[in-house]
């Protein structure tokens, strides 16, 4: 038996709610995801980001091009959000010369603002590059933060090992195409002890200790 015209047009009505509905779900769990490691990425690649990954990586790119004239490869390796501070990890390449750094910016209302904006000599014949970088927290006197960065120039290295001081260790696994990380310790100005790089078989690439001299 034939349904009646309006009843059809109910349930395609209905059909489409319910696909609209979804669209808006999904798209809410995208825009509160916590991506705190992936790989890198080219500044083509925008809407791959998410939106305050997007507005702290045009802070970067400012900065980028108010210190270095050349400026003509960047890229980002490593993304992090914590309590609405947001750190990113970026490479340039500046005429011939390589930097790598990172970027710390502070949500306030609808706006990023720029806090940090640290950035290093990129040596390639060293297999790996580790910066240790201690600042106050944005808006904050007296509460310390401290960002640990690094960049690979080996790209059998797929496991970073961190070991800071009261046995704390934390492991961070490096994504197809990475090449940095960050790691960051709220309320705390310890340094690292040790690192330890490993490849995918576990083999130790590079390691160095810090209480020794």
């Amino acid at each position: 038996m034939d349904m009646p015209k309006s009843f059809k047009l109910i349930v395609v009505y209905a059909c489409l709610f319910i696909v609209l509905l979804s669209g808006c779900s999904n798209k809410q769990k995208v825009e509160n995801a916590d991506f705190s490691t992936f790989s890198s990425y080219s500044t083509t690649e925008k809407e791959a980001l998410l939106p305050a990954a997007a507005s702290i990586q045009n802070l970067t790119e400012d900065s980028i091009n108010e210190r270095y004239e050349k400026a003509n490869s960047i890229s980002y390796e490593d993304y992090s959000n914590i309590d609405n501070i947001s750190y990113l990890v970026f490479l340039i390449k500046n005429d011939q010369s390589l930097y790598y750094g990172f970027t710390v910016a502070k949500q306030q209302k609808d706006e990023w603002e720029l806090a940090y904006f640290e950035d290093y000599a990129n040596e390639q014949d060293e297999s790996v590059k580790i910066t240790q970088f201690i600042g106050s927290y944005p808006d904050t006197e007296d509460q310390k933060f401290h960002v640990t960065s690094g960049y690979f120039n080996n790209d059998q290295i797929k496991q970073v090992i961190l070991y800071y001081p009261e046995s704390k260790v934390i492991t961070i696994n490096i994504g197809e195409n990475q090449h940095g990380f960050v790691d960051i310790n709220i309320n705390s100005d310890y340094s690292l002890t040790k690192i330890e790089c490993k490849s995918d078989d576990g083999k130790t690439i590079y390691q160095k200790d810090y209480d020794k001299k």
